[in-house]
């Protein structure tokens, strides 16, 4: 299973990747342990985010900073063939600064044939490949609304959160590749 099992047809795609000096093994090792209180960047826009779900009351505390960058994806993994990927997915209504309503828990199939109005499909990957070098570590992301008005609401949102998402998944892979180089070496 992979994103186009989930986001087949995207309004907005995002790519990254980074080879890494490391074994795919100890990447996907360190892909799983990095902790969110690792990434300072990260916490920063989360914050940021955050702040109106949490000044309206909805806010609710899941865990602290000693939680795992995945463990935070917003949308529920669908899918992991270690060391190989990990796939998450579901709907979203991010531009809703509250949060928007509790999106459903789909499956894959649930996601790629999700069509009520009023919310983005969601999709993203996280896909280690061997390489001349180690392991290339790649996060794609995958977004495709379900109307005309959802798409119209989340492009203006994606312009002001779309470099700030991207530093988030950068300073990832960052961190990544510097904790599974270490490991490698030593």
């Amino acid at each position: 299973m992979d994103l186009d099992d989930v986001v087949p047809e995207a309004d907005h795609v995002t790519r990254q990747a980074r080879v890494i000096d490391a074994p795919p093994s100890v990447v996907w090792e360190e892909l799983h342990r990095l902790q969110l209180s690792s990434l300072p960047v990260s916490l920063l826009l989360s914050a940021v985010r955050a702040l109106p779900v949490l000044l309206s009351g909805r806010g609710r505390r899941r865990g602290g900073l000693d939680r795992t960058v995945l463990d935070v994806v917003p949308i529920p993994e669908l899918a992991s063939d270690p060391p190989s990927h990990v796939l998450f997915g579901g709907p979203l209504q991010p531009w809703r600064l509250a949060g928007g309503e509790r999106p459903p828990v789909l499956d894959a199939a649930g996601v790629r044939d999700w069509s009520e109005p009023g919310w983005v499909k969601v999709g993203m990957e996280f896909r280690l490949t061997p390489t001349l070098g180690g392991t290339r570590l790649s996060c794609e992301t995958r977004i495709a609304a379900t109307d005309v008005v959802s798409r119209r609401r989340f492009g203006l949102y994606w312009l002001a959160v779309r470099p700030g998402s991207s530093a988030i998944r950068w300073e990832l892979l960052t961190a990544v590749a510097l904790r599974a180089e270490a490991r490698a070496r030593g």
